[in-house]
């Protein structure tokens, strides 16, 4: 089976294969999750489509590297956030292998293909004018939108007022036809510089970056979060693509740098009112609107 594309002579489309890019980075520690992404989206992903796979790491050997389809890119190991906030400029270090490929997407390195993934149900859909796809965040599907945890700060290039954006979006799994994935991506990666630039970085990096993007577009697919299912969550969705424990791999906590803070329990019970009444984002929702704050 092929995907028929206008251009060719009708006789010939049949035969013809669409070609997706996905794009993986692993560097440090997360080389640990690329055997079982591999093997798992070569059997369940996408099976009418040839895949490439471009895996940008600072290992100098991962597992099928002699594969035709696997394509080593070797980058350094930056510290976190910037191995992610600086993604799309990473992406574009082979912006000319890219421009071979129909389709490009990006992946988490935590993550397997579980089911079956059919062309029609995932990628950007003619009839419909979609050119980008996205994935609900499977932690505020089905919340509201004051909820969503997009970036306020109203210096930054990712930026969305209280009153606007009605999605909330994944950073994990994320793509396109090739042509607009890459506009994106040059996009970002100039919005994320001029953050940079100004010593800012976005609330959740490339991901408040990437909402910010496609707030008000009208060409994007919004896939469910059964595409990136979460790990140690229940959910009432089917589990299709699903993340597996960074923690069972190695020391997230160390990786990152994070640490606990603890806090007294009188502070941690008004914490807990405070979130759920969620005052303050509702009285900030109620200032933009009578400001007309609008996306620009």
């Amino acid at each position: 089976l092929g995907f028929i594309t206008p251009s060719v002579p009708f006789a010939e489309r049949r035969f013809i294969k669409m070609t997706i890019g996905i794009l993986y980075i692993c560097t440090g520690p997360y080389v640990l999750f690329w055997e079982d992404f591999y093997k798992s989206f070569e059997k369940n992903f996408l099976n009418h489509t040839e895949k490439t796979f471009f895996v940008f790491t600072d290992s100098n050997h991962v597992y099928a590297d002699q594969q035709d389809n696997v394509k080593l890119i070797h980058i350094n190991n930056l510290p976190w956030p910037l191995i992610t906030l600086l993604r799309f400029d990473t992406f574009l270090s082979i912006e000319d292998d890219l421009q071979k490929c129909d389709y490009l997407m990006f992946s988490n390195a935590n993550i397997i293909c579980y089911k079956q993934i059919r062309e029609e149900e995932l990628l950007p859909r003619e009839k419909k004018g979609e050119n980008l796809f996205v994935t609900y965040h499977p932690g505020y599907y089905g919340k509201k939108p004051f909820e969503y945890p997009y970036d306020r700060n109203k210096k930054s290039l990712a930026y969305i007022p209280w009153n606007c954006g009605k999605r909330y979006v994944i950073g994990a799994m994320f793509g396109g036809r090739r042509e607009n994935f890459i506009e994106m991506a040059k996009i970002l990666k100039s919005n994320i510089e001029e953050d940079l630039k100004k010593n800012i970085i976005a609330r959740w990096h490339d991901e408040s970056h990437l909402n910010r993007y496609i707030v008000c577009r009208k060409d994007v697919r919004y896939l469910s979060p059964s595409y990136c299912y979460p790990y140690g969550m229940p959910a009432n969705y089917e589990k299709k693509i699903f993340a597996v424990s960074k923690q069972s791999k190695f020391d997230v906590k160390s990786f990152k740098g994070n640490y606990e803070v603890k806090h007294g329990r009188l502070r941690t019970i008004l914490g807990a009112i405070k979130r759920k009444l969620k005052l303050k984002e509702r009285l900030l929702i109620l200032k933009d609107v009578i400001m007309h704050k609008k996306i620009e």
